[in-house]
């Protein structure tokens, strides 16, 4: 399995074979429909959780990476000690990163017994304590009080209509995670009512969250929080470089945003040239030696914004990007670009206010 980390939207922990195939798989489904990447492990003889700190398995990578963990309770959850162990990763992880959520699905138990650990959890609780310490069994029992006191979601064995049970939680989990799949940085005079319009459309069409800036500033105006937050909740930053791009102090305040996030975040970063030379940009030379020379006059050849600028610039070199001349289609260069994300997401396998009171039962429709 690759070192590169995932970044995974939701981690689902299932018990036994009684959920595996049928409503967890149904759910995973749904989310990754959703585009909402989704770990789910296939099988229960996969690697131990806990391994050593430089070779931590694929679950509690996956763990930590989630923004949310949904823990599926069933019939038979308690009689795994690996779904348990997991539960103690899931709850330490919330406690450690405040914005990981928890959300406890509660399939066919009675949320009481979790909390308790009586009827059905009880005795499958007492069968797997048989083979492990007083102390882990301790901390299992207090994980599974403290998740049963969460809010999340009831579902009754015989209620109808399951499938609008999972269209609920996936609508909660779209909802609550503030992300987007793809942000647009370009220089709006140049791209705005050509090329990039034109993207955006076939993005959006292919049902990708796209993020794209229709109000540049300049002058003393800075980046706003909201473009910021929106850079570094993205999943891919495609920057389209055309020629007056390196003129603009907001595209380059983007630009520099957009590298720091590639390199702190392992965000995916596609540029495209537009009518320039790749070459041109990472060197800074023609219309982008030009820009540079300009702002160097505006705001001092030694200024840490322009020198931010220039290596965010440079840092392009070692990326494939996609190259767009005036006499080359531009429909085939967006169908390519749109492709590529596809294949991408298509290749990889939340306290909130949508959430239902476990003491309040879902209701059947």
């Amino acid at each position: 399995m690759s070192n590169e980390p995932k970044n995974y939207d939701v981690f689902l922990s299932l018990g036994g074979e009684d959920v595996r195939y049928t409503f967890t798989g149904n759910l995973f489904n749904a989310l990754c429909s959703k585009r909402i990447k989704t770990f789910f492990r296939e099988h229960e003889q996969d690697p131990e959780l806990y391994t050593n700190d430089t070779n931590i398995s694929p679950s509690l990578r996956a763990i930590q990476e989630s923004k949310i963990s949904i823990v599926v309770f069933s019939e038979d959850y308690a009689s795994s000690s690996r779904c348990l162990d997991e539960l103690l990763a899931i709850l330490e992880c919330s406690r450690r990163m405040s914005n990981q959520l928890v959300w406890p699905i509660y399939y066919g138990v009675d949320p009481s017994e979790v909390r308790t650990q009586t009827g059905i959890f009880g005795h499958a609780m007492c069968r797997v304590e048989e083979r492990y310490s007083t102390e882990r069994k301790k901390k299992w029992r207090e994980a599974l009080l403290e998740v049963g006191q969460l809010s999340g979601w009831v579902y009754q064995m015989g209620s109808k209509y399951e499938y609008k049970f999972i269209r609920k939680i996936v609508e909660a989990a779209v909802q609550s995670l503030p992300r987007y799949d793809v942000f647009l940085s370009f220089c709006g005079e140049d791209t705005r009512y050509t090329l990039t319009g034109f993207l955006y459309n076939a993005i959006r069409r292919e049902g990708f969250k796209i993020f794209m800036d229709d109000e540049e500033l300049e002058g003393g105006n800075q980046i706003s929080e909201t473009l910021m937050g929106a850079i570094e909740s993205s999943r891919i930053s495609i920057v389209v470089f055309s020629e007056n791009y390196g003129f603009s102090t907001w595209c380059l305040a983007e630009l520099v945003k957009i590298t720091e996030c590639m390199t702190t975040k392992n965000q995916k970063v596609w540029p495209v040239f537009y009518n320039v030379d790749k070459l041109d940009v990472c060197n800074q030379t023609k219309s982008y030696g030009e820009a540079m020379t300009a702002h160097e006059k505006r705001f001092g050849k030694d200024s840490e914004q322009v020198q931010k600028w220039r290596s965010a610039l440079s840092q392009i070199t070692n990326l494939d990007g996609e190259h767009l001349s005036e006499n080359e289609f531009q429909h085939e260069s967006i169908e390519r670009i749109v492709e590529r994300l596809i294949n991408i997401e298509d290749g990889k396998h939340i306290a909130s206010p949508f959430l239902v009171p476990t003491t309040a039962t879902e209701k059947n429709e």
